[in-house]
């Protein structure tokens, strides 16, 4: 005999409230509901991996042919050329994206998943906040493939790509010491808890210590573009008797740095250098052309979706984990 498929009475009366209050949290109205309903409903829905109605013909064996991308912040370039990636083989395979921005919040995170779980799409790529095992645990309970990116867990119960961020930084770091330079400046926002910034500045500290050197960090603000105030800030730093590399982790920041360091170009590369992360669109064209790290951020895309499009033909498949190492373009702004 067929299992009974769960209708939207049967999460209310499991949840202890009535239809319409299920039917507004399936539809992101939680606006007349106590946080107390939310999550008893929430818990409901992920014990039982209940769809919604409108949805009945994906839990019948048919497909939506949609997957869901939720990135910390859509805004950049480097996002950008995720989306790239992944749609290019999203498109190949016959699935459209929809792509949600979090914000960096964990909340935020959390109501677009379920959001996506009541619109039926078929399966998730996530750039996850510190939460991706309450994700994974939810996301295993509706029978949902994810594949999270930029990720910087060593879980091995879930499949997820990532950058040698740390790598790619304390080899350059360590050919920069051997190239003559001798002193160190990082001009860098507060890592905070993002993977990225901590590995980056982790590989040049550790490139640095065991040679008995450290950097000195100018700190950068991602909001403010204050030139001047940079340019300051590298003259308290710059040390003119040493030879001084100056390295930008953030592609937000590098084109700004280039500008506070205008008035020492001349000393570029022998006096000061200059290393970068990506914007290989335009390094090349500054004078001196600036030496950057380049992830592979398109490949990182690509990657990812590939992964999620091997699960959702084999569900059974064992997770896939991938670390995709960086490279580094030497020009005229270093030795």
């Amino acid at each position: 005999m067929a299992e009974k498929r769960l209708n939207i009475h049967d999460i209310a009366q499991m949840a202890g409230t009535s239809t319409a209050t299920v039917s507004n949290y399936l539809n992101g109205r939680f606006e007349r509901m106590s946080e107390a309903t939310r999550e008893r409903i929430a818990q409901v829905v992920h014990r039982t991996g209940y769809v919604p109605s409108a949805q009945a013909k994906d839990l019948a064996g048919s497909s939506s042919h949609v997957i869901a991308v939720i990135i910390l912040n859509n805004s950049n370039l480097w996002a950008g050329r995720v989306f790239t990636g992944i749609e290019r083989v999203a498109q190949q395979a016959g699935y459209q994206t929809v792509i949600c921005n979090t914000g960096f919040s964990s909340a935020t995170e959390r109501a677009q998943v379920e959001k996506m779980l009541s619109l039926g799409v078929d399966g998730f790529i996530i750039q996850p906040t510190s939460h991706h095992r309450e994700l994974r645990r939810l996301l295993e309970a509706a029978r949902k493939p994810v594949v999270f990116f930029d990720f910087g867990y060593a879980d091995v119960d879930c499949s997820w790509v990532r950058t040698d961020l740390y790598g790619a930084v304390y080899d350059a770091t360590s050919s920069c010491v051997e190239r003559g330079y001798d002193d160190f400046v990082v001009c860098a926002a507060p890592p905070g808890k993002m993977r990225s910034r901590v590995e980056r500045m982790d590989g040049m500290a550790d490139a640095l210590a065991v040679r008995g050197l450290e950097a000195r960090v100018v700190e950068m603000d991602e909001n403010t573009a204050d030139v001047q105030a940079l340019e300051r800030k590298l003259d308290a730093a710059i040390v003119p008797a040493r030879r001084t590399l100056v390295f930008c982790p953030h592609q937000w920041g590098l084109a700004r740095l280039v500008k506070a360091l205008r008035s020492r170009r001349h000393l570029m590369p022998e006096r000061i250098g200059l290393l970068g992360i990506n914007n290989e669109d335009w390094a090349d064209l500054a004078e001196p052309g600036i030496s950057t790290i380049i992830e592979p951020v398109e490949e990182e895309g690509e990657l990812v979706c590939s992964i999620l499009m091997g699960q959702l033909r084999e569900p059974a498949a064992a997770p896939v984990q991938r670390i995709l190492p960086c490279s580094t373009r030497w020009l005229a702004s270093t030795l």
